[in-house]
Parts: structure tokens; sequence; C-alpha cells
């Protein structure tokens, strides 16, 4: 297998292959056959640059998913630097107008959270757009609960393509405490 078909993955192979078969089957060389060659590499071409937005946009939402999740009550550990990954403007200014009265919240509760992504799977809509579905739990403590509470938070969100960086455009929550509260 060349390094081309080793990088565009299983799918490129598979259509390479159909593509090789059909063309033996058929007699090679005449012109229609390079015309289905072309065509046969562009439409591989299309299904990778899906999968590689499909896959950096994933990797965004993970990194978002677990910023957001993840703060303590502790002086300079409660940023909401994230609310810049927010490309949706009506969303961005719903959480923007919370972010006092959340950090207010963290510290007078001493409260700290962290959060992981147990799982996630996206689905390139375009090569700048990709639906991203996520599994999250987030460990809680505070002043009042030095046990450790687990919050399963399911999450399904819109990346968008922006300036060359994979930004929030949509976020629901699906379930968890705050459910039902994203913005379309």
């Amino acid at each position: 297998m060349t390094p081309t078909l080793r990088r565009r993955g299983p799918l490129a192979l598979l259509c390479a292959l159909l593509l090789a078969v059909g063309l033996v089957a058929g007699g090679c060389g005449s012109g229609a056959d390079e015309k289905t060659l072309k065509d046969a590499l562009a439409k591989v071409d299309e299904l990778t640059a899906r999968n590689d937005a499909e896959q950096a946009a994933l990797e965004a939402a993970k990194k978002v998913l677990v910023e957001t999740t993840t703060y303590s009550w502790k002086d300079g550990e409660h940023d909401f630097a994230w609310v810049d990954k927010i490309a949706n403007a009506e969303l961005k200014e719903k959480l923007e107008a919370n972010v006092t009265a959340l950090q207010q919240a963290i510290v007078d509760g001493k409260v700290t959270a962290q959060g992981q992504v147990v799982d996630a799977a996206g689905r390139a809509v375009d090569e700048t757009q990709v639906e991203v579905l996520a599994f999250v739990d987030q460990a809680i403590t505070d002043d009042k609960n030095t046990d450790v509470k687990i919050e399963e938070q399911r999450v399904s969100m819109t990346m968008k393509l922006a300036g060359g960086e994979w930004l929030v455009d949509r976020l629901d929550l699906l379930s968890g405490t705050n459910s039902g509260e994203g913005a379309q």
C-alpha cells in the first residue's frame, strides 16, 4: 500500500480497489477509464477532507468540553476563557452574561470540578461543519460535600470552522443538572 493510500484510510483503499477491479473487468486504457479514475480519486479526496474535518472538529469539541467542565474555586483556576471558543453570538452572549455569577458561586461554594470526555462521535455535514455527540463525566466536590459526586452530562453540539479554528456554534445539554439550557 502506498503512503498516499495509507493516509487516506480504509475508505480510500476500498474505493481504489473497487475502481481497479472495475477497470480490469471493463478493459483498461481508454479515455473513459482515465476519467473514471479521476472521478474516483476526486471522491476519495472529498471523503478524506470530510473525515479530516470530522476528526479535527471532534478534538476541538473534546478540548472545549473539558475546559468548560474543569475548574476550581482557588484564585485563577476558574477561568472562563473558553467562552472565546463560541462562534454563535446568541450563545456566547447568554454564557458571558452568567460568567460573573458562576465564578462567584464557584468561589463561595469552594467548588472544584474535573471534566472528562468519556466518549464522543462526530458526523461531518461538510468540511466546515461537524455535529458532535459527547458523553462527559464531571467529578465535583464543594465545601459541603467532600465526597466526589459524578455528574453525567450528555452534550449535542455543532462545531464550525471559522478563521481556521473549530468553534462551538450550537451547544445543547441533553442530560445532567442543566439539561435543555443550550442555545440553537
